[in-house]
C-alpha cells in the first residue's frame, strides 16, 4: 500500500475551495482536524470537519462572482504550504480580494491541522 502524498490532499482542499464546494473541502480534514486561523479582527478555532467546512463557508459562500485566482500547495519538510487568494464581491463592500496562507499537517491523507493567517477582505482595484 502506498501512502498517500500529502500536496495530493492540499491541492484537493483547493480544488474544493475554488469550487465552494464546503462539504468536499471538510471532507479533506480528518473528523477531528483542526483549523486556526488569524484573522484580522482575532484568532479562530474551529474543530471538526463539519466546523471547519461551516467556518470557509461563512468566509467565502455569499461573495458573487468568487474567483480563486491564485492557489499553491508545495511541501516544507513535513508539513504542506497553502497559500491562495480569492476575489469577489462582497454585498456591502463590493469588489474585494483576500489572501490566506498557512501551513497544514496531513495524517493518512487527510488534514489534521491547518494554522493559517488572512490578510481580511481588502478593496479590490
Amino acid at each position: 500500500m502506498t501512502t498517500p502524498d500529502p500536496t495530493d490532499t492540499a491541492t484537493r482542499f483547493l480544488d474544493a475551495l475554488a469550487t465552494r464546494d464546503f462539504t468536499a473541502l471538510g471532507g479533506c480534514f480528518a473528523e477531528d482536524g483542526r483549523l486556526r486561523a488569524l484573522v484580522p479582527t482575532r484568532l479562530r478555532d474551529e474543530e471538526g470537519r463539519e466546523a471547519i467546512a461551516a467556518r470557509y463557508g461563512y468566509w467565502y459562500g455569499a461573495l458573487d462572482d468568487f474567483e480563486l485566482t491564485a492557489a499553491e500547495a508545495v511541501a516544507v519538510a513535513d508539513r504542506i504550504r497553502v497559500r491562495y487568494t480569492v476575489r469577489g464581491i462582497h454585498r456591502e463592500d463590493g469588489p474585494v480580494v483576500q489572501e490566506q496562507q498557512g501551513y497544514a499537517t496531513v495524517v493518512d491523507g487527510l488534514i489534521a491541522t491547518l494554522n493559517v493567517v488572512c490578510s481580511g477582505f481588502r478593496p479590490a482595484a
